[in-house]
């Protein structure tokens, strides 16, 4: 990242007099965010919740693209008023944030929707990875994009739309099919149809960019029969896309567009090679900067892009979490644990065995990529009550990034002793606690929770055309740290014990020879019943 051009052009007089807004749209919450420039006060702000479809076959999981844009608009709507005005003051830019991975495919001449959104989150394509597997080693193409054969990746699933969904193959064979991330989507019904574009985060997650040219590959849109004048442009994260053309918004540009994660990491100043930052909400992130360096991990981490303010990009290992938040809040609900219970575990007794919650509900992601593995309970005796398996979902939190940890250790060849976090679990001191224990490492909670809104601000506030936002201005972010007090025997029994449970997870699924109906469904007395391929097991 060029540091010298945050002095060099940021209007601070046209800051003073500017907002700036944030589009954010998470897996099942979109909002929109008025900031004053230049700082991360939030003037004014709105949220709505967007809901899964009822999935069709299990482990599939979609949205309504139009839902979607329904609810942008409407957050935008209680938010602004006419001329963009919000409190008195004009918003001169709008960044966007969004989940990455997840892929929509619509008509480029009407805008009709040719699909449901497919999240990031489904595992239809998983008999495809397969397949692909019986041929390719996993990491076939990680020189050239980054990445493992998963069905996290968009190639999967724009190609099962190819293979299997009639109206985009229609679409496609006529030339009248754009295929997008969530940003493109939104970009190009923000803008009338006038701009198909993407950024170089979520393209990175497409597995059909070249990490290393920042271009679509042509051998991998080659292998997955995919062409290129279906995908949008691949732009930076910090320049003006294009200007809203209807709503209380017209003629405000887009400047800003980035993957939620890459957002968290300019909302909370990742700026310096070798910081280490985690984002954990329902599921989550590790990443750590490796500057204008690209390190191809050997771990199963992913080479990514952490942001591109301007023309050089700033690269990051990332060890994605399937995971986190949606684990806690599974089991709070099928076990009916009341809300006070989550800060109230009592300690374990020591004649008890300790329980491992493992979440592979659709699989593993980093650093194992294991799609075929599934949820396991691990440890449970007579004495194992609700509490101890609520407890058991709260660490899997930490587990789970210590593996990633490890995985950046010994790609980078250092030890990682500060992490810092943010995500509305940063605000469980239990589980900020355990983690700081099982990583060995000081953890650093961010202040403003809410990073994502803050970065995308930040990038649209920066483009070159817009000018009213200097990263380096803003005040650290640092709210409670937490020092670990675990000794290094026991951190070393338990995440020996925890990957003795994370084994039991794997193989649970084939996905060529398995009867689509299949149901499994175990109970055991203290009443916890594993339905859809979720096992308890007892040691």
């Amino acid at each position: 990242m060029n540091l010298s051009r945050l002095y060099n052009v940021f209007n601070a007089e046209k800051a003073k007099v500017s907002l700036v807004g944030a589009v954010v749209v998470d897996t099942n919450n979109v909002g929109f965010y008025a900031f004053r420039a230049n700082c991360n006060e939030v003037i004014k702000s709105h949220q709505v919740t967007v809901k899964d479809l009822d999935p069709l076959r299990e482990g599939w999981s979609e949205q309504d693209p139009m839902a979607i844009l329904r609810a942008v608009k409407e957050c935008i709507l209680n938010t602004t008023s006419p001329g963009g005005m919000v409190m008195g003051v004009r918003v001169v830019a709008v960044g966007i944030a969004n989940h990455r991975g997840s892929v929509v495919a619509w008509n480029r001449r009407t805008g009709e929707p040719l699909c449901n959104v497919i999240l990031w989150s489904d595992n239809r394509t998983a008999a495809m990875v397969d397949e692909y597997l019986r041929t390719n080693d996993k990491y076939r193409f990680q020189g050239v994009c980054g990445l493992p054969f998963s069905p996290y990746f968009s190639a999967f699933k724009i190609k099962w739309l190819l293979v299997n969904d009639v109206k985009v193959m229609s679409a496609y064979r006529g030339g009248d099919c754009y295929f997008g991330t969530i940003d493109s989507w939104l970009l190009w019904n923000m803008t009338g149809g006038g701009v198909f574009a993407t950024d170089s985060s979520n393209a990175s997650y497409t597995f059909l960019m070249n990490i290393n040219t920042l271009k679509w590959d042509k051998h991998l849109l080659k292998f997955f029969g995919i062409s290129e004048k279906f995908l949008p442009t691949i732009k930076t994260s910090s320049e003006v896309f294009g200007n809203i053309s209807e709503g209380y918004l017209i003629d405000t540009p887009v400047s800003g567009i980035i993957g939620n994660r890459q957002a968290a990491l300019i909302g909370q100043k990742c700026f310096r090679s070798g910081l280490t930052k985690g984002i954990l909400d329902k599921s989550g992130s590790i990443f750590t900067i490796t500057g204008e360096d690209k390190v191809f991990s050997k771990n199963g981490l992913l080479t990514t892009i952490a942001y591109r303010l301007d023309s050089r990009p700033i690269f990051a290992l990332e060890g994605p979490i399937a995971s986190a938040g949606h684990t806690i809040d599974w089991v709070k609900k099928c076990l009916n644990v009341r809300e006070t219970e989550c800060l109230a575990l009592k300690t374990k007794d020591k004649s008890q065995n300790e329980v491992y919650f493992v979440p592979a509900f659709n699989g593993l992601y980093a650093p194992h990529w294991r799609h075929e593995a599934r949820s396991v309970l691990v440890g449970a005796n007579k004495s194992t009550n609700n509490e101890d398996i609520l407890k058991a979902a709260m660490k899997s939190v930490c587990f789970q990034t210590q593996d990633i940890v490890e995985a950046l250790n010994d790609d980078l060849k250092m030890s990682i002793d500060k992490i810092q976090i943010d995500g509305y679990l940063s605000e469980e001191g239990l589980i900020m606690q355990y983690l700081s224990d099982i990583t060995n490492s000081q953890i650093e909670v961010a202040k403003y929770k809410n990073g994502v809104a803050l970065g995308a601000a930040m990038a649209a506030g920066y483009a070159p055309e817009i000018n009213v936002w200097n990263a380096l201005c803003m005040p650290g972010d640092n709210g409670v740290i937490y020092q670990p007090k675990m000794t290094a025997d026991e951190r070393k029994i338990r995440m020996f014990d925890w990957r003795r449970a994370l084994r039991r997870s794997y193989n649970w699924i084939d996905y060529n020879n398995r009867l689509d109906n299949f149901w499994l469904t175990v109970s055991i007395t203290s009443g916890v019943i594993f339905i859809g391929g979720y096992l308890i097991l007892k040691k």
